[in-house]
């Protein structure tokens, strides 16, 4: 049976960090019977495949994380403070605990990573600090991304997503995109957050929750991008029916901006007042065909209708209704368990973040198992089918 080295400290990290009795987790089964001894030892020692995903398993910890070779203990999460709605005092989840221990343990690598191969500070970070004007923070990051029109109006939602997080990656910003904590079948919760930003001036980390809708990823996406612009932290939790209910002044910008990057007045208006002309139809419809061109939501489009002067708040309050009974209609977005196991395990990783994982593990800067941590991935056929979904040279 194939096994893999483990790290005895970083058992002990894992266990410390779960909270679980390590000799209660021993009863359950022969499988982790001497994890009490795995404890004690102080030198890497082998161990199965199916002991380490049992073990994974009854800790609530990803596969990856047993296995790495250097592990940094948790901190109280400072992103805590940054939620966007009255919930600071929320308790944070296990799930979304441990989501952030993963992400913060690959921009830390991503960051060192970069460092020593001479990169620098993103110039993106911080470089709209001082905008108060929502229209000059969304040309900005239509300018930082190099948007264009013919990629974006009227395409698929998915395709329009894919292409914005594609131009971001470029521009230095790791985006990651899951359903689940890294590495287990624990999905995440949209309720509790649908995105956040970890900032950093070299390495600044972007998180979407995929199991929200295309359109709401890609204004998550949107948003985020514009924190990282102004330079701070956030854990954003506000669906379509709460949009300018609770924001604040910094939300309403950020949320102004996220439209602004994608839609320019002139084209919208000419769209708004094409539908709405001689009342032929209902500002429901409108909003509803402005999300279909531009992929956001209908109240986002219809509170940029208001803002225009297109629209009024009668109009607002119709919308937010209506998209109240169809996400109250709607089943959760579930990410498919069909397809290639490969691309879809390559879909949640940032290309650029891979790219400079193989090449540490190609350079033996980095060791396999490692790499397999910083990947989230079990095994090296796993491993191997990312590289060749993201179209690196083995």
């Amino acid at each position: 049976m194939a096994s893999i080295t483990v790290y005895p400290h970083t058992l002990r990290q894992a266990v410390l960090d779960s909270r679980e009795d390590p000799k209660a987790i021993a009863s359950t089964g022969k499988d982790l019977a001497e994890l009490p001894q795995w404890l004690d030892r102080n030198e890497p020692f082998p161990l199965s495949f199916t002991k380490i995903s049992q073990l994974g398993k009854a800790l609530h910890v990803p596969f990856g994380y047993l296995v790495k070779s250097v592990v940094t203990p948790k901190n109280p999460e400072p992103l805590l403070q940054y939620r966007t709605v009255n919930n600071d005092h929320a308790p944070m989840s296990k799930n979304l605990e441990d989501l952030l221990q993963v992400m913060h343990g690959r921009q830390d690598w991503a960051r060192d990573e970069m460092m020593a191969n001479g990169l620098g500070a993103n110039a993106l970070v911080t470089s709209q600090a001082h905008t108060k004007d929502s229209r000059v923070l969304g040309q900005a990051i239509r300018m930082a991304l190099h948007l264009e029109d013919k990629f974006i109006l009227g395409k698929n939602d998915g395709a329009r997503f894919n292409y914005v997080r594609r131009q971001a990656s470029e521009a230095g910003l790791m985006v990651m995109v899951d359903s689940m904590v890294s590495g287990t079948r624990r999905r995440l919760d949209i309720n509790e957050f649908r995105a956040f930003v970890l900032l950093d001036d070299v390495a600044p980390l972007i998180f979407i929750n995929r199991n929200d809708s295309h359109k709401a990823m890609l204004f998550s996406l949107l948003h985020e991008i514009g924190h990282v612009l102004l330079g701070n932290e956030e854990l954003f939790n506000v669906g379509d029916d709460k949009m300018a209910v609770h924001d604040s002044d910094t939300e309403r910008l950020v949320n102004r901006a996220a439209v602004h990057a994608l839609v320019s007045d002139g084209d919208f208006r000419s769209h708004w007042n094409e539908f709405t002309a001689g009342g032929g139809s209902s500002v429901w419809d409108t909003a509803q065909t402005c999300a279909r061109r531009y992929g956001l939501s209908a109240l986002a489009l219809v509170i940029h209708a208001k803002e225009l002067g297109l629209a009024n708040d009668q109009d607002v309050k119709e919308v937010r209704r209506l998209t109240q009974r169809a996400i109250h209609d709607d089943e959760p977005r579930q990410e498919s368990g069909g397809g290639n196991q490969n691309f879809t395990n390559a879909y949640r990783l940032d290309d650029r973040y891979v790219g400079m994982v193989h090449d540490s593990v190609q350079r033996g800067a980095l060791p396999f198992t490692d790499g397999l941590a910083l990947l989230g991935v079990r095994s090296l056929k796993a491993y191997d089918g990312v590289v060749r979904a993201k179209g690196l040279e083995q």
